[in-house]
C-alpha cells in the first residue's frame, strides 16, 4: 500500500512496539529524578529566537546552521527549541520559581529540533531527557548531577559507560585561553576547515568541538585549558575530581571537551559507551546563563540525554523488551450475547487485563481464528448454555487445552450487572 503522503526528511514515526520501550525509559527517569527531588516541567516547543541566539551563541553551529527560525503571523521571530536548558531557565524566571536559599530542581522530557544531516541516532526532530538544578554553585552539586546521570544509565542496564570530564573555565580565565588558542591555530589556519576559520575569528573554543578529522588532528596538539584556569575554577574542578575519586567513580580527563553551547562554565562532562564513538548524554555548569536572561546572578548545572541514541545503544546491547504486548484474553461469544461480552470485557479491563474481542457477529470458529491472529494468551468462550450456570470455556491459545470454569475463577461475575 503506497501512501499519498510520507513524513518529511529528518522526522519519523515512533511505532507502538518501540514507543512501549520509550515509555519504560521515561518512567525509570521520572522515578529516579523524583528520588533526587527533581520536579517535571514542560516548556513550549516554540520560543523567541533571540533567546537561543543569546544563550547558545551567535557563532555556534546550532544558531548558524541548524536552528529552525521563522516569523509567525505577528511578525515575531520565533524558533523551534533546539535544546532544553534555556527554555527551563526562561520559565524559572517568568514564573518566579526562585526561592532564596533553595536549589530549584527540574527535569523535562520532550522533543527538540535542529536542521541537521539525518543519520543513525540523529534526526531533525529528536528527543531529550534532561535535568536542571538552579541556584547553587557548590562542587558537591556537580558531583551529584554526574552521579544522577550515571545512576540512570546503570538502572537501564548500561554498565560499560565512560565518563569524560573537563572544565571550560569562566569569563575571568577563558579570554587568556582563547588568546592562546588563537595564537596556536593561526599558523595552522590553512589546514582548518572553512567553519573553523570563522570560529578562529569569533570564538576559537568552538574549534575544539569540530568533528572534521583534519581539524581534530590539529586540535589534539592545542594548548590545554587546564593550564589556564583561574584559582577559583581550578579549586572547583579539583574538588569535583577529588570527590569523584573518593566515590570510586572513574572518569577520563578530556581537556578538549567544551560541549556545543556557549553558556557552559567550569565543569563539563559527557558519557559515552565502551566501543562506541558517540555521546549519549552530557552537560555542565552554566553560571552566567540566568543573569544573561535577565534574572539574578544565580548559578546552574544540568545534563541532557539523547533518547534516539540511548534507545539505539540499549537495542544493540539487547536491553530492551522484545516481547510483543498481546491480549491476556480474547472474548468470544454467541451472537445473542453481545452485551454480556462487552460487560465481561469491561470487567476484566477493570482488573487490569488486556482484553480484545470480535466486533462483528461471526461464528465461534471465525472468532477463534481472530483470537489466534491477535496472539492472545487465552480465549474466553461465552455460550448461552454455560452462562446459565455462570460458566465459560477458558482456552489456552498456546497449548489448545480448554476447560469449563466459573466466572468467579476469573474474579468477575455478570450477576447484578445491568444487561
Amino acid at each position: 500500500m503506497k501512501p499519498k503522503y510520507t513524513s518529511l526528511r529528518g522526522v519519523r514515526d515512533i511505532l507502538p512496539d518501540e514507543l512501549r520501550n520509550w515509555r519504560i525509559i521515561e518512567d525509570k527517569a521520572r522515578e529516579l529524578f523524583r528520588r533526587y527531588n527533581y520536579r517535571e516541567i514542560e516548556t513550549p516547543i516554540i520560543e523567541p529566537a533571540e533567546m537561543f541566539v543569546r544563550t547558545v551563541g551567535e557563532e555556534s553551529d546550532i544558531v548558524r546552521k541548524e536552528m529552525y527560525i521563522f516569523k509567525d503571523r505577528g511578525d515575531r521571530l520565533v524558533a523551534l527549541r533546539p535544546e532544553g536548558t534555556a527554555p527551563v531557565v526562561r520559565a524559572f524566571l517568568e514564573n518566579n520559581l526562585y526561592i532564596p536559599g533553595r536549589v530549584a530542581k527540574f527535569y523535562y522530557i520532550g522533543d527538540m529540533f535542529r536542521y541537521d544531516r539525518p543519520q543513525a541516532g540523529r534526526q531533525r526532530e529528536f528527543h531529550q531527557i534532561g535535568i536542571e538544578a538552579l541556584g547553587e554553585s557548590s562542587y558537591i552539586l556537580d558531583v551529584e548531577v554526574i552521579m544522577l546521570l550515571l545512576e540512570f544509565l546503570e538502572e537501564l542496564g548500561l554498565a560499560d559507560t565512560i565518563l569524560l570530564l573537563n572544565s571550560v573555565g569562566c569569563p575571568n580565565c577563558r579570554p587568556e585561553y582563547s588568546k592562546a588558542l588563537r595564537e596556536f591555530f593561526i599558523p595552522n589556519s590553512s589546514e582548518l576547515c572553512e567553519d573553523c576559520n570563522v570560529r578562529l575569528e569569533n570564538n576559537p573554543l568552538r574549534i575544539l568541538d569540530c568533528k572534521v578529522e583534519g581539524c581534530k588532528e590539529i586540535v589534539a596538539k592545542a594548548p590545554s585549558i587546564i593550564d589556564y584556569l583561574c584559582d577559583d575554577c581550578r579549586t572547583h574542578f579539583e574538588n569535583v575530581r577529588s570527590v569523584l575519586d573518593s566515590l570510586g567513580i572513574r572518569y577520563v580527563l578530556d581537556t578538549r571537551l567544551v560541549r556545543g553551547l556557549d553558556y557552559y562554565t567550569k565543569t563539563t562532562f559527557e558519557v559515552t559507551v565502551s566501543g562506541l564513538d558517540l555521546s549519549i548524554g552530557g552537560g555542565g555548569r552554566y553560571d552566567g546563563l540566568i543573569k544573561d536572561l535577565g534574572g539574578p546572578d544565580l548559578p546552574g548545572i544540568g545534563f541532557a540525554i539523547g533518547m534516539e541514541r540511548l534507545f539505539n545503544v540499549l537495542k544493540d546491547k539487547n536491553l530492551l523488551l522484545k516481547e510483543e504486548e498481546v491480549p491476556d484474553y480474547f472474548v468470544i461469544y454467541d451472537s445473542t450475547l453481545v452485551t454480556k461480552a462487552i460487560i465481561l470485557s469491561r470487567l476484566l479491563r477493570y482488573k487490569g487485563f488486556i482484553v480484545e474481542m470480535s466486533y462483528t457477529a461471526k461464528s465461534l470458529k471465525s472468532q477463534l481464528k481472530e483470537a489466534d491472529r491477535s496472539k492472545a494468551k487465552k480465549a474466553i468462550i461465552m455460550r448461552e448454555d454455560l452462562l446459565v450456570d455462570n460458566k465459560v470455556i477458558l482456552k489456552d491459545m498456546t497449548t489448545g487445552e480448554q476447560e469449563e470454569v466459573g466466572l468467579d475463577k476469573l474474579e468477575v461475575s455478570l450477576i447484578g450487572q445491568r444487561i
